[in-house]
């Protein structure tokens, strides 16, 4: 027993041993990986770029913030390295003493204190860097201010035709600004930072501001020294020119109108002097608008004048012409009046074609008589003119129509004539039909039907022998004759073909004398006969034939088609 406790005591010791061991191991390596972290701190960087910042000869709030952060340095970082490194040999000695149960609370501690460290270094970086750029931007920007300075100088000496009076005042703008870059050099030479960057900013959007200006005068100074002068010039010597040749314009006062354009452009001249660049801008664009507009009020005249008076000329015998023909047409429909109703307004028509002439000669003979007299604005008479040669050809066109129209009267009343005669033939023809059939009687409403053809016929007659014949009425009863006839002619044939069936199968039903049925039929298709009913006796007499021997019907109506022709 005594034995086992030993072995126990033993395994038990062993495993404390082992523990300790990996314990301290594992604080060795802490303390190690401190010690690497350390050396991987960039002091010695800050050391050297605390040297070159202060070989700049920073001056003012820059020097002011460099010498904190090289007094923080001196004063916190380089003390709390040594101290760091100090630690660190001692921490490495106690793992190997009894102080290794307690040493990590220490380890901790300096982990920390290295975390701190490496931020605040890191922090000095960014305060020496950004003082740095801070210098590097204002030398930057004093050289680009200079650089900028003598080109605006050179531009306005070397262009100063391109800016005409505002050149005066461009100076004084640019005197202005390099007044504020003495200001904001010696801002910058004193340290002031702050002030300095104030002024920068307001330099930079000025100068932007000055370059704009530099780049748009010249755009709008050209078209007012140079092109709106000499348009102005033109533009009046056009004027007085045409006027000697006897041109006249659809603008008044045009002599004054470049006056007061002359007026404008000298006004613009002093806006733009004064640099009120957007007045100018519309001025411009105002001058070249009314500019041009001028020129196409006296190009429009110009091109006008030839066209006004060739047309002047053909319209002097179109309107003859139109006058001539409505004349003509008006005694054409006086004359056909006589013997006809006209009943679609012809002759009020022509008095409005007569009254639309009219008025488009006596414009003619006031823009003929204006041209003559070179009193006439030549683009107003072509319009006018335009107008009224187009306004007669429609005219014309309805006087054709009129014409063709009345035309037909003489040749429709020929042709309705024929047609009476025709249907007056065709009537009697009918009539002599229906007689040589020698029928009984005729069914009433047959004779209706023929009878109110005959009316019809009598009433086209009557028509035509009016002493003013109504050549519309006479059409629309040619319709009705002419429907009616072909009606009559159906009816006709109908009763012809009945009556002569009925005939034939009353005498095919004799062979079937001892058919009760079939000699039934024949009676009762005899009877119906004798009332004139021939349809009805037709179908009375063939429909029984037809149920005792199929085929008699066809076989009978064919040979009836074939004898007549209607096969």
């Amino acid at each position: 027993m005594v034995f086992q406790v030993l072995i126990g005591v033993l395994i038990i010791v062993v495993a404390l041993l082992v523990c300790v061991y990996l314990y301290q191991r594992r604080v060795v390596k802490q303390i190690n990986d401190l010690m690497a972290s350390e050396k991987e701190l960039p002091a010695k960087k800050i050391d050297q770029q605390l040297k070159n910042v202060e070989a700049l000869q920073l001056i003012g709030d820059a020097k002011k913030q460099f010498e904190v952060i090289k007094k923080k340095y001196e004063k916190q970082v380089q003390p709390a390295i040594t101290a760091f490194n100090k630690k660190v040999p001692q921490l490495l000695a106690d793992t190997r003493t009894s102080k290794l149960l307690t040493i990590n609370t220490q380890v901790r501690e300096l982990q920390a204190d290295l975390a701190k460290l490496t931020a605040t270094i890191q922090q000095m970086e960014k305060d020496l860097q950004h003082l740095r750029q801070q210098q590097h931007n204002h030398k930057q920007a004093l050289e680009q201010l200079k650089a900028k300075y003598r080109q605006f100088h050179r531009q306005l000496n070397e262009k100063s035709f391109e800016y005409g009076g505002s050149e005066e005042k461009l100076n004084n703008q640019l005197a202005d600004l390099e007044e504020q870059f003495t200001k904001f050099t010696d801002l910058t030479n004193k340290g002031d930072i702050e002030g300095a960057q104030e002024i920068l900013t307001n330099l930079q959007s000025e100068n932007a501001a000055f370059e704009k200006k530099l780049t748009e005068i010249p755009k709008l100074y050209k078209p007012i020294a140079t092109e709106f002068p000499e348009q102005l010039a033109e533009l009046k010597k056009g004027y007085e020119t045409l006027v000697k040749k006897d041109y006249h314009f659809t603008e008044k006062n045009i002599e004054k109108q470049i006056d007061q354009l002359k007026a404008k452009l000298d006004e613009t001249i002093e806006q733009l002097n004064d640099l009120q660049l957007d007045i100018v801008e519309q001025s411009n664009k105002d001058l070249s608008e009314q500019i041009d507009y001028l020129y196409g009020v006296m190009q429009k005249e110009i091109d006008a004048k030839n066209e006004a008076i060739h047309l002047i000329d053909v319209m002097k015998e179109f309107t003859r012409h139109a006058q001539r023909q409505n004349d003509e047409l008006g005694v054409e429909l006086d004359r056909l009046s006589i013997n006809y109703t006209l009943t679609n307004h012809e002759q009020e028509t022509v008095r409005e074609l007569n009254e639309q002439i009219k008025a488009i000669m006596k414009q003619y003979r006031e823009d003929a008589e204006a041209v003559a007299n070179k009193t006439a604005v030549y683009s107003q008479v072509l319009d006018r003119q335009k107008t009224n040669q187009k306004n007669l050809t429609e005219i014309e066109k309805s006087q054709e129509r009129l014409n063709d129209e009345v035309a037909k009267l003489q040749t429709d009343e020929q042709r309705a004539r024929q047609m009476l005669q025709k249907y007056s033939v065709q009537i009697r023809t009918i009539h002599r039909q229906v007689e040589q059939l020698n029928l009984p009687g005729l069914p009433k409403d047959y004779l209706d039907y023929f009878f109110g053809v005959s009316d019809e016929i009598k009433k086209l007659a009557d028509g035509l022998n009016e002493y003013k014949i109504n050549m519309d009425e006479i059409t629309k009863q040619l319709i009705i004759v002419e429907s009616d006839i072909d009606t009559l002619n159906d009816k006709t044939d109908i009763l012809r073909d009945s009556a002569e069936l009925t005939e034939r199968f009353q005498q095919y039903a004799n062979r079937f004398s001892d058919n009760e049925q079939i000699m039934a039929a024949a009676k009762k298709s005899q009877e119906l006969f004798d009332q004139f009913n021939y349809t009805a006796s037709l179908e009375a007499i063939a429909t029984v034939l037809e149920e005792v021997e199929p085929g008699s019907y066809k076989r009978i109506e064919d040979s009836y088609y074939r004898e007549i022709g209607k096969d």
